[in-house]
């Protein structure tokens, strides 16, 4: 079971990270319109249907004791972690890197915060401050161990409802 956990990790993590440099890479963020939103959503979904072949490939497995939802559920969990590293891995090479493009990311973020904060009449007086405070929470929710904590959550929620769904569906 844990070499099919490597094999489908490995698989699904790579094209899930594929998604990530195609995001930066190609400068997809600088707009705001469907084909930007494709390569956060084709993490999600490329990942459900991994779960999905994993938990399949499982049920043909031939055990000596029948394969219990404890076993299939450690294991696509285990499979979404190996999946969440490689995006991990992907970021902190961009974030390293690849200067260029993620600057190129972080100064569309802090130019927006600005435009923001100084349209709001109501806060004229205390404007570099807040714009100043803002800027600091940008930074460390684009850190990569804020990037490592959202990955790794979503992954395993994801891969937690998509085997549950699974396991139900085939049991029946």
């Amino acid at each position: 079971m844990y070499r099919r956990v490597l094999i489908y990790g490995f698989a699904f993590g790579s094209l899930s990270a594929a998604m990530i440099l195609i995001n930066f890479l190609n400068r997809l963020y600088l707009e705001r319109n469907w084909m930007s939103a494709i390569p956060t959503l084709a993490n999600i979904i490329i990942l459900g249907f991994g779960v999905f072949l994993f938990v399949k490939s499982l049920m043909q497995m031939q055990f000596e004791k029948p394969l219990t939802l404890g076993k299939t559920l450690f294991g696509t969990l285990l499979m979404a972690l190996v999946a969440a590293l490689f995006n991990i891995g992907t970021y902190q090479h961009v974030f390293s890197n690849e200067k260029e493009a993620f600057n190129g990311f972080r100064d569309m973020q802090v130019e927006r915060i600005k435009t923001q904060i100084n349209a709001d009449s109501t806060l004229k007086a205390e404007a570099t401050v807040k714009i100043d405070e803002a800027i600091q929470n940008l930074d460390q929710n684009l850190s990569v161990g804020t990037f490592s904590r959202i990955q790794i959550q979503m992954f395993l929620s994801v891969a937690l409802v998509i085997t549950l769904l699974v396991y139900v569906a085939n049991k029946k």
